[in-house]
């Protein structure tokens, strides 16, 4: 890892508090998956208004897991965008399913379901919408068309937490949802991933799935894997999300500030039923024959940026047996820079990192 950038990319913010709780579950003779676990789940539950929340050790065992529970595996399709982090298009090749890639609106940089509805099969099972950079797809209509088509809903909402649509929070639509809380996301247990969901069925499953379809005394009732959290990580949780509203209102500042000095830059359209976007990630688009250029430069002066997220299809490691033609998930990532952004951030580091932005382009243009 370079430790030389002055301004990191996500710097959380950890104090006395996440100190505390560690040292009071380390004392208390009961680290892995325990009753802090539950305590976690419990608040998950109240925060996204949820019937129920499974906790687990990071967001791709969420999705993974969130998968088995749905029975999807060999032979099953499934349709989600090229324009997401490689862990939505692992969790479905982990499970022996069938990823079918499709598109993202060049604006929101979100797929609809006008763009998955082209990609319909009868051996389509379910659709995994991403919430990209932690704002609301539109829920409504995914909902509808899951519905309409017999299909599993899963929305991938790993950096969505406290977002809302139509003023209701991401994660209390019923429908499985997953969030993750890795390092660099809005709420950090280090690691640690939840799925929600209003199915009692779905929700068993995923507790027995997540330790091995354990029902206790080694009992194995069915197929399942260790996705187990430690109760370590869930206290930290627990206090970061004591702070969420906090955290929320000081990255919108952040953000506003940013789309103050930078007001001449493109940014990632926000739908009016967005009512909460928790900028979990913020990006700015350039022309592509300047992008690598400006990144490079703002690397150069000590802050770190990343470009998120190439396309699923444009891995290397991505099966080629298929041509595919994702327009604007290309056309987004060769503009994109996001840059930093997390609750470590304070308003000087925006207005630094907005300055040598506008001096490199300037430079570059």
């Amino acid at each position: 890892m370079n430790n030389s950038f002055k301004i990191r990319w996500a710097p959380p913010s950890l104090g006395t508090e996440e100190e505390k709780i560690v040292q009071k579950v380390m004392k208390s003779g009961w680290l892995s998956q325990g009753k802090i676990t539950e305590q976690f789940e419990n608040k998950m539950c109240e925060i996204t208004n949820s019937k129920f929340a499974i906790a687990v050790n990071n967001g791709t065992s969420a999705l993974i897991c969130a998968l088995i529970a749905h029975n999807i595996g060999k032979d099953d399709e499934v349709i989600l965008p090229s324009f997401t982090f490689v862990a939505t298009v692992n969790a479905v090749i982990a499970v022996g399913a069938k990823p079918i890639l499709v598109d993202c609106d060049p604006f929101t940089f979100n797929t609809t379901v006008e763009i998955m509805a082209k990609k319909i099969t009868k051996k389509t099972k379910a659709i995994i919408p991403v919430d990209v950079s932690g704002m609301s797809v539109n829920i409504e209509s995914f909902r509808k068309f899951a519905k309409e088509k017999n299909l599993i809903l899963i929305e991938d909402a790993a950096e969505a937490l406290g977002g809302e649509y139509k003023k209701k929070k991401i994660g209390s639509f019923g429908h499985t949802t997953i969030f993750s809380f890795h390092m660099a996301k809005i709420v950090t247990g280090i690691e640690g991933g939840i799925i929600t969901t209003n199915n009692k069925e779905i929700a068993n499953k995923a507790k027995l799935i997540r330790s091995h379809g354990d029902l206790g005394g080694y009992n194995s009732i069915c197929f399942g894997l260790n996705f187990r959290i430690s109760d370590i990580h869930s206290s930290i949780a627990i206090e970061q999300i004591k702070k969420l509203k906090q955290y929320l209102k000081h990255r919108n500042q952040l953000v506003s500030i940013y789309k103050d000095e930078l007001k001449e830059m493109e940014f990632q359209k926000i739908p009016n039923y967005v009512t909460l976007h928790p900028f979990m990630l913020f990006g700015i688009l350039l022309k592509p024959k300047i992008r690598n250029k400006v990144n490079q430069f703002l690397n150069n002066n000590g802050i770190e940026t990343r470009v998120c997220w190439r396309p699923i299809h444009l891995q290397k490691y991505f099966p080629k047996n298929k041509k595919y033609c994702l327009p604007f998930s290309e056309e987004v990532f060769s503009k994109i820079i996001n840059l930093p952004m997390g609750n470590g951030l304070n308003e000087e580091d925006v207005k630094k990192v907005s300055i040598i932005t506008k001096k490199a382009i300037k430079n570059f243009n």
